[in-house]
């Protein structure tokens, strides 16, 4: 029996083939296959275009997506896929979910994502599963690459007003490809700086960590993600459990450090990744109920 784990996400979509004794026979990726942003034409085609480039088929499939939170969601990639695999066996969730089996496997504990958004996902004793956070940028995603680059970007434009520390405007602007800071607003408003294009600003930051604003900043986002794992952590309702992080600010050595020195708070790395943990919890899924 051959399985097939997906991740699906708004920048690509990564599978990975497997048989029934877990050995990987095949890991391949294509275009992003989040149908909210990308589209329902594009989707299909990039997940169409991975399957094409695996040696075999499989028997079952896990396939997390962005975009499978919603019943309509789910409707759309499984559609997909059985289109594409009509021999196999196809289950369908979130990409926060299978990231969460691939970094816990199916036990109860707690992984924090912290990468353009953040989020925090947590399992129970009895298998249900909470979520804290990670609705959106307008409204959420505190201590993320997005709320880091915002306050970076706040702190240029005032720096900018008083004529005071230059270095870091003119660092903000190569980044952003700015002539001016200044420029930033009306980029904004015209879609030419995006959300991912600020979270881009959070390197700059670890690179000029212990200088300011960087120090400020970044023990904030710290705090910040602190408290997204605590309200996770009183909700899972267990006094130890295993902790995890993830994502592009998540897995920097300094914020590990600074989560840990300052928020009392230690995460290990991931077990496996997302793909695997969608094989890992189809496999759980398609086994005969006794």
């Amino acid at each position: 029996m051959l399985f097939l784990g997906i991740d699906g996400g708004g920048s690509k979509t990564a599978f990975v083939l497997e048989d029934e004794k877990g050995k990987e026979l095949g890991r391949v990726e294509s275009g992003p296959s989040n149908w909210i942003s990308t589209g329902e034409v594009e989707t299909r085609r990039n997940i169409a275009s991975g399957i094409e480039k695996l040696n075999a088929f499989p028997d079952v499939v896990g396939g997390g997506f962005a975009g499978a939170g919603r019943p309509e969601g789910v409707r759309f990639y499984k559609d997909c896929l059985a289109q594409l695999l009509p021999a196999s066996r196809i289950f369908i969730e979130t990409d926060a979910f299978i990231s969460y089996v691939g970094a816990i496997g199916l036990q109860p504990g707690l992984l924090l994502i912290a990468g353009t958004g953040s989020i925090a996902i947590g399992r129970r004793m009895d298998g249900s599963m909470i979520r804290v956070g990670g609705w959106g940028p307008a409204f959420s995603d505190e201590g993320s690459g997005f709320w880091i680059g915002s306050k970076a970007l706040r702190f240029a434009l005032r720096a900018s007003d008083s004529e005071s520390n230059p270095e870091f405007v003119s660092a903000v602007c190569k980044v952003l490809q700015l002539n001016s800071i200044y420029d930033a607003v009306a980029k904004w408003k015209s879609g030419e700086l995006s959300v991912r294009s600020v979270a881009g600003l959070a390197p700059l930051l670890f690179q000029q960590y212990p200088a300011e604003p960087a120090t400020q900043i970044l023990n904030d986002a710290a705090e910040q993600l602190r408290a997204i794992a605590d309200t996770a952590g009183a909700r899972i309702g267990l006094a130890d459990y295993p902790r995890s992080i993830a994502g592009s600010v998540g897995s920097q050595p300094l914020m590990k450090k600074l989560l840990h020195e300052k928020c009392g708070i230690e995460f290990h790395p991931p077990l496996r990744s997302p793909e695997h943990g969608a094989i890992m919890w189809a496999r759980s899924q398609a086994q005969p109920v006794s």
